[in-house]
């Protein structure tokens, strides 16, 4: 596809001659382009700009938003009033609103628009100098992993072609409900898996809100959960609760921002393969280690790549995956399985050491406690376990197994424009050629 230059006020055609895209400046530029192009109906959201940090995250947006935002788009685009007129989404000129902006076109793009992920990112891609950033991990280092808009779009694909998730019946009110509440804090991930924070009998340093397990049970049960899998210490709450409410309880516990040993990731696929239901899984936040677990299966069953695994999980649960776990997950992709052990050979281990599973990422190494057995003379049984999330870590690469070598709104309501379709790289009327 043709490049075209980037430009603050520059307009952008997205699809159908119809809907368009550009970035604005200032307020000041805003009402000056509404001003002088009255024939073309502006518009904008605070979607975009409404994502909620845990750390220096900026984004994907949650799928409640996705579906909230994509609806605000089509509500434009079809509205009867507008049917003669050239709509236009506008957004300002930081590059984190940007990005979001763009994520979630495409997801227009892609939901109503029936255009590819490829297809989607392309109408974008093609615009040279667009502000666009890679999304990062819930902390504060420096990242190591760029997930990028392709890999959300992708993965948010493959899940709907699972019929794990359907954006445009999608029940806005329930994942609000389930999310981040004062009873129960949770996101149903897909038909197998709930992801969910830590339950506790009483608040504590580690936990502030106390959300009893007797709060959960009820919802378990409509949710047709039969499982649950505890990864961090015990002691918030009691076990017995859980089975006594009629699930199997399970304890997998592995240390904080860590990354799971080959017999953990293990035991947890035996528990799913064995599960008669759903499977609730929780670590201390339901984000890092519960979205790694998770993402083992999602990897091993339904053929996700790692980044798409890791942008689905963070648009159905913002935060999930973070630090050495998403390098970890590069791992299981690439990996061969040993029943549900995760075997990676030799030229696995190579590709590693040369970096090239690190986002080519080459600062100074971590010196994790890793454990490598040896399987036969090929192949190792993969054991990662990474240091905890220390704030001197930021200026450093992920961990490697010992023994891998070191890599070094404002809208307009005037009058209305011809409708009809126009050349993607032409102009339409009314519209100022692209790049200018």
């Amino acid at each position: 596809m043709q490049k075209v230059p980037f430009g603050p006020e520059s307009m952008f055609h997205l699809v159908r001659d119809k809907l368009y895209f550009t970035v604005h400046e200032s307020e000041e530029s805003t009402v000056e382009v509404i001003c002088g192009l009255p024939s073309l109906f502006f518009f904008s959201s605070t979607i975009p700009e409404s994502y909620a940090p845990f750390c220096d995250d900026f984004g994907p947006l949650d799928i409640s938003l996705v579906v909230r935002f994509c609806e605000e788009v089509r509500s434009k685009v079809e509205h009867p009033s507008l049917a003669h007129r050239r709509v236009v989404f506008y957004t300002p000129l930081v590059p984190e609103f940007v990005t979001n902006s763009t994520t979630l076109l495409c997801c227009y793009l892609m939901l109503f628009e029936n255009m590819t992920p490829e297809g989607a990112f392309a109408r974008f891609d093609r615009i040279a100098g667009l502000p666009l950033l890679h999304y990062r991990d819930a902390t504060y280092r420096m990242p190591t992993f760029h997930l990028t808009i392709l890999d959300c779009l992708k993965g948010l694909r493959r899940a709907m072609d699972l019929a794990w998730v359907d954006p445009i019946g999608f029940d806005i009110e329930a994942y609000c409900a389930y999310y981040e509440s004062e009873s129960h804090d949770l996101n149903v991930v897909s038909p197998h898996f709930v992801a969910f924070a830590c339950p506790a009998d009483e608040p504590a340093a580690d936990l502030p809100v106390a959300r009893s397990p007797r709060d959960h049970i009820g919802l378990f049960k409509e949710l047709g959960v039969s499982d649950v899998v505890r990864l961090n210490e015990a002691g918030h709450y009691s076990d017995q609760e859980f089975v006594d409410g009629g699930f199997k309880h399970h304890d997998l516990e592995f240390e904080d921002c860590t990354c799971p040993s080959s017999d953990v990731v293990r035991r947890f696929l035996d528990i799913c393969d064995a599960a008669e239901g759903a499977v609730a899984v929780h670590c201390l936040a339901g984000l890092g280690r519960t979205g790694t677990l998770i993402g083992c299966h999602m990897i091993k069953h339904h053929g996700f790549t790692a980044a798409e695994c890791i942008g689905y999980l963070r648009l159905m649960r913002p935060g999930s995956v973070i630090g050495s776990q998403q390098h970890f997950l590069q791992l299981i992709q690439d990996c061969q399985w040993h029943g549900n052990e995760p075997v990676a050979s030799g030229a696995l281990l190579r590709k590693v050491g040369d970096g090239a599973c690190w986002n080519d990422q080459t600062a100074a190494p971590l010196s994790p406690d890793t454990q490598m057995s040896s399987v036969s003379e090929h192949m190792v049984a993969l054991a990662v376990d990474g240091p905890r999330d220390d704030s001197d870590r930021s200026q450093r690469s992920p961990p490697r197994p010992e023994g891998w070598s070191n890599g070094n709104g404002v809208e307009n309501f005037e009058s209305h424009g011809s409708d009809g379709e126009g050349d993607e790289e032409e102009s339409a009327a009314g519209v100022p050629r692209e790049g200018q």
